[in-house]
């Protein structure tokens, strides 16, 4: 199973610079997309087809090439802000939005989906610079979710956690010692996660690798820039799994990709087979 997480900031202007085709192109299984910036009619309109006149059989054609997923919107209701969606070609035999008793709102932040040994947690965990509190609150509930989510069942969690975990995944650790993304309370908050039985899987394969999920769009064209420039990058996007060794983690990858700030988290995972 191929799952996509990816912080696409604004699903409108993704789209302009080409986040269908890379849909499209690949055979992924499940795609998580975060900060979607859309109200659901506008994102149902890049995804569904509807009744059309014959001038938009283009359009139609286009909109049929998503007919293979499951389409799962969870918007928000403010205008242009946060927002998660779901696309998968596995029906899922339930849906949640917000996680239940444990936490709600109305921002669209985590869209959950049970399939038949696997659910997948799609989390858009808050952004701490005005919100630190909020951000907090996010992260205690999330933690009892999953907790309680691992009781019966493998998880995947993914998504934008704007939190950076070590030294080794931003560029600029002792700057951003008091900045919220590498603040103590948040890394504390992440690991308090880890410590359930999740592991951060790309860290995992890869314990000494240095690559980053975000960096700025100005950094995204260093050739341009002054050799000394030091860019902002941080590693805030993560593909987290509870295992309960049915599973087998076969990659977990962070294309350079130029659909948004933040690049996909690409993790495949593979069930055991019994002999």
């Amino acid at each position: 199973m191929k799952i996509v997480s990816y912080n696409i900031n604004g699903l409108r202007a993704s789209m302009k610079l080409g986040l269908d085709k890379f849909i499209k192109e690949n055979d992924f299984d499940v795609l998580c997309f975060q900060e979607v910036r859309a109200g659901e009619e506008i994102a149902r309109n890049f995804f569904e087809t509807s009744q059309t006149s014959i001038f938009d059989d283009y359009l139609s054609q286009q909109k049929d090439d998503f007919s293979s997923f499951y389409k799962f919107y969870n918007c928000g209701k403010k205008a242009g802000y946060a927002g998660t969606m779901v696309l998968s070609k596995i029906k899922p035999i339930k849906v949640l939005y917000d996680m239940g008793d444990i936490w709600k709102d109305d921002e669209g932040r985590t869209t959950t989906l049970f399939f038949d040994d696997l659910i997948v947690v799609n989390a858009y965990i808050p952004n701490g610079n005005s919100r630190l509190e909020f951000k907090m609150q996010y992260l205690e509930a999330l933690t009892k979710f999953l907790s309680m989510l691992k009781e019966n069942s493998s998880v995947v969690c993914v998504g934008d956690f704007n939190i950076a975990n070590e030294e080794i995944d931003l560029t600029n650790p002792k700057e951003c010692k008091n900045k919220s993304v590498f603040l103590p309370i948040e890394r504390s908050a992440f690991k308090e996660i880890l410590k359930l039985g999740y592991i951060d899987t790309f860290r995992f394969l890869y314990p000494q690798k240095v690559e980053y999920s975000w960096r700025s769009y100005r950094s995204r064209q260093e050739n341009l820039l002054p050799p000394n420039y030091n860019s902002w990058k941080y590693r805030i996007d993560y593909a987290i799994f509870y295992n309960n060794d049915s599973y087998i983690i076969n990659s977990c990858q962070m294309p350079d990709l130029i659909y948004s700030d933040h690049l996909p988290v690409i993790l495949e995972i593979r069930k055991k087979v019994n002999l």
